[in-house]
């Protein structure tokens, strides 16, 4: 859930992974506090607009989707989003659809949904399998982290596509057939500090919180096959934590 100055927006993800090889498709549906729960597909992301864009913006959603933040002609009101003079959009280079006015604030939420996917979505080791068929698959023999290793970061790996060089050789190597290892860890990331892996008081549940992405949170519970994730927050992301760790 985003929440906004006027509404809140909330999504949701559904994942295909039968017929698709390497990672399974997400789509994204989103809906308004206002429509009364009637949930559409969000858009294919500008994802050339995020760091010149979406990600320098430090205002709050307002939760009016259709609000213009950059026009066909690639002007837009800086004083609005304290974005400074520096920012330049290449109107050309948008290949704006016949009939759509410009950049809107669903726009922002779409590119918003993709960067915490991307940076954030975390799932434990282990809990995913890749197929023969290069097709990924719950892992039904999952039966939960156990001991230390549930509380340790090293233990917690990205839903996403495989980025890293040495897990998509791995891949391409057929070596990540049945490994439990074959996604990106989060001990990994480029950003270090970036998480903070907590018990909760009966310890035993693990919860990680991003920093980076304030308002991600994914949880598991130690011995069982129980997790999951979700985010509650403003939508901004926190550009100083690299001044911070």
């Amino acid at each position: 859930m985003i929440a906004g100055v006027v509404n809140d927006y909330y999504v949701a993800v559904g994942l295909k992974y039968i017929g698709v090889t390497d990672f399974p498709a997400k789509r994204f549906f989103w809906c308004s506090s206002a429509t009364q729960w009637a949930f559409a597909e969000l858009p294919k992301p500008f994802v050339q607009l995020g760091k010149t864009l979406f990600e320098r913006i430090s205002t709050f959603f307002t939760g009016e989707f259709d609000r213009v933040l950059v026009d066909r002609s690639g002007k837009f009101d800086s004083s609005d989003y304290s974005l400074g003079d520096d920012v330049t959009v290449d109107a050309a280079s948008l290949e704006l659809p016949e009939g759509k006015k410009g950049i809107t604030e669903l726009d922002r939420l779409s590119y918003l949904v993709f960067a915490i996917e991307k940076e954030c979505q975390a799932v434990p080791v282990g809990s995913f399998k890749y197929l023969p068929i290069h097709e990924v698959r719950h892992n039904e023999g999952f039966k939960g982290l156990r001991g230390p290793a549930a509380f340790k970061l090293e233990s917690y790996v990205h839903f996403r596509p495989v980025l890293s060089k040495e897990k998509r050789d791995l891949i391409d190597r057929d070596d990540g057939i049945f490994n439990p290892n074959f996604l990106d860890s989060l001990a990994s990331d480029p950003l270090k500090g970036a998480w903070s892996l907590q018990k909760d008081t009966t310890e035993s549940v693990a919860i990680l919180r991003s920093k980076l992405w304030p308002g991600y949170y994914a949880y598991h519970r130690v011995a069982s096959a129980i997790y999951g994730s979700l985010y509650i927050g403003n939508g901004l992301r926190n550009n100083d934590l690299p001044f911070m760790v």
